[in-house]
């Protein structure tokens, strides 16, 4: 990807010291900065089959958008992208299923148009996420959310680390970009500007212009930016731990069926 031959530039530069304001634009603030960080340092595994990678990616999804809908229901604050969304299901009055296939969709379209191709896995998800966050905020919004800011503090760290696990599974899975990432790369291809600054600029974007068409940024909007980054690392190490435990199972046992069948066709 091209903003790592940036970053691998900026390294080779013994001169030039990185300021605050360069560490916070090359940080994640969103689950696509993290997800991209992630996949920039690492390939993702491709010997799953294709129906595994199909389970893989729906169970991220619905975790991604269960734990979004804790952080709405909390309160405290979603993710970037997410204040946008609730910005324009505030004005516009739709779902939020609709909400998020309309805002996402346009990021796809956009995205394709700068030439960046979508995958399956990139036009799946927004189908999945979608009615599971709306079906799992309905539940959660038949009870009050807790008066204890402590609870609710704790209850958005849950939340942040079900997104992180949940991302974690779309990069194991291998079936695409997400949306946001996929943004990002294509408006660097296109500015010919470094991925990470870019996508600073366009989760800034999503933050202001959602907060200023009434969002419901908070508390909790900081606490996804200052701990996404690590949540996505350690969810995909763990989903990518346990393919690969997955497929060692798979392929230790069909070894012993092997070594089974001629044991037994020795004796005859």
């Amino acid at each position: 990807m091209e903003f790592v031959q940036h970053r691998a530039a900026d390294a080779s530069s013994p001169e030039v010291s990185p300021t605050i304001w360069d560490r916070l634009r090359g940080r994640a603030w969103s689950r696509a900065g993290a997800v991209a960080a992630v996949v920039s340092t690492g390939p993702t595994r491709r010997v799953l089959t294709i129906s595994t990678r199909l389970l893989i990616l729906a169970f991220g999804s619905a975790l991604i958008a269960s734990s979004v809908a804790v952080t709405l229901w909390t309160e405290l604050g979603p993710g970037p992208l997410d204040v946008f969304i609730g910005a324009i299901r505030n004005i516009t009055g739709i779902s939020l299923t609709l909400a998020v296939w309309a805002t996402v969709g346009a990021i796809i379209a956009v995205a394709w148009m700068l030439g960046r191709r979508p995958g399956l896995g990139t036009v799946l998800s927004p189908f999945l996420i979608g009615p599971v966050l709306q079906s799992a905020f309905a539940v959660l919004d038949r009870f009050d959310a807790p008066d204890s800011m402590v609870v609710r503090i704790v209850l958005q760290f849950v939340a942040i680390v079900g997104i992180g696990i949940g991302a974690g599974a779309l990069i194991v899975s291998g079936l695409g970009a997400g949306s946001g990432e996929l943004f990002a790369g294509a408006t660097s291809d296109k500015v010919r500007k470094p991925e990470t600054s870019v996508r600073f600029v366009i989760e800034m974007s999503w933050i202001g212009v959602g907060v200023a068409l009434g969002g419901p940024a908070g508390v909790g909007t900081i606490m996804v930016a200052a701990l996404i980054g690590p949540a996505v690392a350690r969810g995909h190490g763990l989903v990518d731990g346990l393919a690969a435990r997955s497929i060692n199972g798979v392929v230790n046992t069909h070894e012993a069926i092997i070594a089974r069948e001629l044991q037994a066709a020795g004796r005859r």
